[in-house]
């Protein structure tokens, strides 16, 4: 039992901790509103679905001792943060009668916007080589390997799992309050350079970090 409060002390920390996944659901929530964050964060989470079925099925410490496909998902990442953050920054400030014609338009947009959200989350989670290590490194660190291996890393990502779903709810939610102001020209145009310099960092972070 002090093992699984370990975990869910150290689990939190870490969920918790600003990353590419925190940027993107903040940039998708106060862009596209709460549903454009809660699509955000089912990607993430479908993600982190996919990388918990492959650890335990083994594939992702095969990933992590073949160079050259971390290399791959690794620098693919940093691309794919490049990609946002640029686009972010190339993002013009919107004047008052366009800001009117996408109020006009944005039902007919709001299920192509959350598409992308969805799709960005999980290449957001899919493409960072932190997750896999995480699935390696971290998770076994709380199993007791004279019980059922298995069962036991099944029950420690879905509960991991569900910690990311609840936080990232709960943050987007919290966000709701702020984004009405957000929805301004100039805020919204600010806030766009602010996090596509966040995500061009991230990528760098990602592609000069030492494996």
């Amino acid at each position: 039992m002090s093992n699984l409060y370990m975990f869910l002390t150290v689990a939190l920390v870490i969920i918790m901790t600003p990353s590419p996944d925190f940027v993107l659901v903040t940039k998708n929530a106060l862009a596209n509103g709460s549903r454009g964050g809660r699509m955000t964060a089912y990607g993430i989470v479908s993600s982190h679905i996919i990388f918990a079925t492959a650890s335990v099925l083994g594939l992702t410490a095969i990933i992590a001792k073949s160079m050259v496909l971390f290399e791959i998902i690794k620098y693919a990442g940093a691309v794919y943060l490049f990609y946002l953050g640029i686009k972010a920054l190339l993002s013009k400030k919107k004047e008052n009668k366009e800001e009117n014609t996408e109020v006009a338009v944005r039902a007919s947009q709001k299920g192509s916007k959350n598409k992308t959200c969805y799709f960005q989350g999980i290449a957001s989670t899919l493409l960072n080589p932190k997750a896999i290590i995480f699935y390696i490194t971290f998770l076994p660190q709380f199993i007791d390997l004279s019980g059922n291996v298995i069962l036991q890393s099944i029950i420690l990502a879905g509960i991991f799992i569900l910690i990311v779903l609840a936080w990232f709810l709960i943050y987007v939610y919290l966000l709701k309050f702020i984004g009405s102001w957000f929805k301004k020209p100039s805020v919204e145009f600010i806030f766009d350079k602010i996090t596509g310099i966040a995500l061009v960092s991230l990528g760098a972070k990602i592609a000069l970090e030492k494996n």
